[in-house]
């Protein structure tokens, strides 16, 4: 689904943020970057969606260029970014209503994506009514109105308690068992990125490499009780290790 070869960035003249990044991934994986500050994790998001040009080397997205790529990617951000002047329906079927899809279809897409992040109790809510999560959540379902291929989500739950954050980790998880999205998240948790991923990748900084690749061990679906199995724990300190031995000014 995703391939990189010998990819390099740097913004005009400054230094270098990513070098030599090789990696494949197949369709269906959850992907999550982990790595100290400034390791490139967001520049690398954003180099698959087409936010940024590659420096040098080589990025295909399904076989084309990102460029070309875009309609099947839909990314989501560290902020909601609601239009505060539209309720939760309205927008949700942003996307849709740029894309000049019919009435009709917008409002069934709608309706089925605002049913899925479970915000059928408050379609006529505006942002200012609703909690962080309930935002997220809306940020969520405009991703999905696109039925993408791709979903990047650059650490959209970083802003979030603890307890809301496992919610709608769990959520994100149930969401992509009916919609099968690839999945490129960005996160400063190893807990969130074992949760999650079904596979790792370790980012080391100056310039932004990858330092490891990690396959998560245990299948899907994930739910609450697997952050209780003695195989979850293991795999969270041994991912912990590995980014202690990256950056050893990790707490």
């Amino acid at each position: 689904m995703v391939k990189i070869t010998a990819l390099q960035k740097r913004y005009g003249q400054g230094a270098v943020i990513l070098d030599d990044i090789n990696l494949e991934f197949e369709k269906g994986e959850f992907v999550s970057l982990i790595g100290p500050s400034g390791c490139g994790k967001s520049t690398l998001l954003k180099l698959i969606a087409s936010l940024s040009p590659v420096t040098s080397g080589s990025l295909v997205v399904d076989g084309m260029t990102p460029e070309n790529a875009r309609e099947e990617m839909a990314f989501i951000f560290q902020e909601p970014t609601l239009l505060p002047w539209r309720t939760v329906t309205r927008n949700i079927e942003l996307p849709l209503e740029v894309l000049h899809t019919k009435w009709d279809k917008r409002e069934e897409i709608c309706a089925r994506t605002r049913k899925l992040v479970g915000l059928d109790h408050v379609p006529d809510h505006y942002p200012r009514q609703l909690s962080g999560g309930m935002k997220m959540r809306v940020s969520i379902a405009r991703a999905l109105s696109l039925s993408p291929k791709i979903l990047l989500l650059d650490e959209p739950f970083g802003a979030l308690d603890e307890m809301t954050r496992d919610r709608l980790n769990e959520q994100l998880l149930a969401i992509r068992e009916q919609q099968k999205f690839t999945a490129f998240f960005v996160t400063h948790s190893v807990a969130e990125a074992v949760f999650l991923s079904s596979r790792i990748i370790v980012l080391a900084a100056n310039p932004g490499r990858v330092y490891q690749d990690i396959r998560v061990p245990f299948a899907y679906p994930r739910s609450a009780e697997t952050r209780e199995s003695p195989e979850y724990q293991r795999c969270v300190a041994e991912v912990t290790k590995v980014l202690r031995a990256v950056n050893p000014d990790h707490p």
